[in-house]
């Protein structure tokens, strides 16, 4: 099936060199022989500037020199030319100046959304990120049999490039993982940032080495400045009484740190007392019935009188 969309982009990149070019057909079949199909694919991408809906109520005002891809080409690169996996939530990718989506370093946005519901404010600062990494860890073996069918090594470990933190001034949380490959490729930096809207999370994540940290976090904040959501679709536009609340704090936790937690500490001895209260409760009253119709059956005894001695 992708063979046959290759072969379909090529031979509209024929027909449309033929007609307007005025090329001969044996020019153009030596033209594109040259190129192989993720050239074909990239040459046919047409790019957006300006202000542009992301959808989910995202906004982007794309910054000078960048250029846009929509959805569904974001997911035609990412799919047929990256090799990644389908990911019905991409929204866009981002290009810098003088960026190519086929470069081997590629130094682009993608730009997803997150339907994951409304994250409290409070919960969001709550949130424990070594269990989140244990979790993210977990998660590579599924991803590392995708990687192996595409004929790619296995990432064996990641660990955080810095402390994750959450920004309350405008509701994101940022973090940044340096996976780690097994056949000794090089580490890989990425960098993410998550805009907490009404219904989930808008994404931004850049993909670099990692020693280019500096360069990522400073054009990070060049992109998320010129993103936002638009009226009925931002944070404080939440309504607890129709929107759903977010279910994404991871709930894989290592065993030592579920169990000495102090939160399940005070947990299982509510539980406990709950259970004795109840059963105290039954207790007494079994008891008090017993009582009563104790002393309800017991046999009264009157005095006979007789009236012979009257």
């Amino acid at each position: 099936m992708r063979t046959l969309y290759y072969s379909f982009i090529m031979c509209c990149c024929l027909s449309v060199s033929l007609q307007v070019l005025g090329l001969s057909r044996e020019d153009s079949l030596s033209k594109y022989d040259k190129l192989d199909s993720s050239e074909i694919i990239a040459a046919s991408f047409t790019y957006k500037v300006g202000e542009q809906e992301l959808g989910q109520g995202a906004i982007l005002c794309v910054p000078d020199g960048y250029r846009l891809l929509d959805a569904r080409q974001s997911r035609l690169l990412a799919e047929n030319i990256w090799g990644n996996p389908e990911d019905p939530n991409m929204l866009g990718v981002l290009l810098p100046p003088k960026t190519a989506p086929t470069d081997k370093d590629f130094s682009g946005f993608v730009i997803s959304f997150e339907p994951s519901g409304h994250l409290d404010e409070q919960e969001a600062g709550k949130i424990n990120y070594s269990r989140l990494l244990y979790t993210m860890k977990e998660e590579l073996k599924n991803y590392n049999v995708l990687r192996s069918r595409h004929g790619e090594g296995a990432i064996n470990s990641m660990d955080w490039a810095f402390p994750p933190y959450f920004d309350k001034k405008n509701h994101s949380l940022h973090w940044a993982r340096v996976l780690h490959f097994a056949d000794k490729q090089p580490a890989i930096l990425n960098y993410e940032v998550r805009f907490l809207s009404r219904s989930g999370a808008l994404c931004f994540t850049a993909v670099g080495k990692p020693t280019d940290m500096a360069r990522l976090r400073k054009q990070m904040e060049l992109v998320t400045a010129a993103a936002r959501f638009s009226a009925g679709n931002s944070y404080t536009d939440f309504n607890p009484r129709t929107d759903v609340a977010a279910q994404w704090t991871p709930e894989i936790t290592m065993v030592s740190t579920s169990i000495l937690s102090v939160d399940k500490i005070l947990s299982g001895l509510r539980s406990i007392l709950l259970t004795v209260l109840v059963s105290l409760c039954m207790v007494l009253f079994v008891y008090v019935m017993q009582y009563y119709h104790h002393h309800r059956r017991k046999p009264t005894y009157r005095k006979m009188i007789d009236e012979r001695l009257n």
